[in-house]
């Protein structure tokens, strides 16, 4: 409530114990409002980008973005006078060479076909060479004993079915959708139009499941040395994995991170992922 002049008059004439009193407790109350005004600020600051809000809460507001403290060197753009910059170098030892032979005959009409070239003028080209899909048939000899036992000789370890991909197209699908981030049906277009060769939804799930495998012992051996780490980061992200709200855990040092998702933040979560 207001205090009006009369009244703190009035409170003025009844001592020193009362305005001590009372400016006590006003000073109470300012603190109390400054923290609470502090509060509501800070809530009206966050958004989606400093909180764990869906960016469908930000509403039309504008969202004061940090300020770039970096000041204007004055310097153009790009590479720098006296950069040593990177460019492209004629090898010694070119992995293919072809010959461009001089066609016809010279300007005073004489035929050049069966002169010797005195030199080449050489121009190197960088290049991807054709990516296409490779059949390699491994044959396994079968012979019979005089005894009459027949015997077949032992297949190449991961040679395991009558028809099978490789390891490399399989690594190429599994980086294209775990690094590159590419969804199932943009990494089935990109094998397609690279290679020529059409693969499934099923099959890239089949890849990303035999990869997940032969990673359990990396994986065990990162989280040993994270908890063995005198010092640890931890922090979580909210993401829907099938439409369920989950929290994507990370935690890292200065070598080694560790990914988990779970449907709970904090210890808990920590404690169930064994970290």
């Amino acid at each position: 409530m207001q205090l009006t002049r009369e009244e703190a008059r009035k409170i003025y004439q009844l001592g020193e114990e009362a305005v001590v009193d009372l400016l006590v407790r006003l000073t109470e109350e300012i603190v109390h409002l400054r923290l609470r005004i502090e509060q509501l600020e800070n809530q009206l600051a966050k958004d989606s980008h400093n909180s764990h809000k869906p960016p469908s809460s930000d509403g039309f507001k504008k969202v004061n973005r940090t300020k770039s403290l970096r000041q204007k060197s004055g310097r153009r753009q790009g590479g720098q006078k006296g950069h040593k910059g990177h460019h492209l170098k004629m090898v010694a030892k070119p992995d293919h060479v072809e010959y461009h032979h001089i066609l016809g005959n010279c300007l005073c009409g004489r035929s050049l076909q069966e002169k010797q070239p005195q030199r080449y003028v050489k121009r190197q080209v960088y290049d991807v060479p054709p990516i296409q899909i490779e059949v390699t048939e491994h044959r396994a000899e079968v012979k019979t004993c005089d005894c009459g036992i027949s015997n077949t000789a032992i297949f190449p370890e991961g040679v395991d079915n009558p028809v099978q991909y490789g390891p490399r197209i399989k690594s190429l699908a599994v980086y294209l959708m775990n690094y590159q981030h590419l969804p199932y049906e943009r990494t089935c277009e990109a094998i397609e139009d690279l290679l020529n060769h059409k693969l499934s939804p099923g099959t890239l799930f089949n890849f990303n499941q035999a990869c997940y495998h032969k990673l359990e012992k990396t994986e065990e051996i990162i989280k040993e040395q994270l908890v063995s780490s005198p010092v640890i980061h931890n922090d979580e992200s909210g993401m829907y994995v099938n439409k369920e709200r989950l929290w994507l855990h990370s935690t890292g040092t200065a070598y080694f991170t560790y990914y988990a998702c779970h449907s709970k933040r904090g210890k808990q979560a920590m404690d169930d992922i064994g970290i």
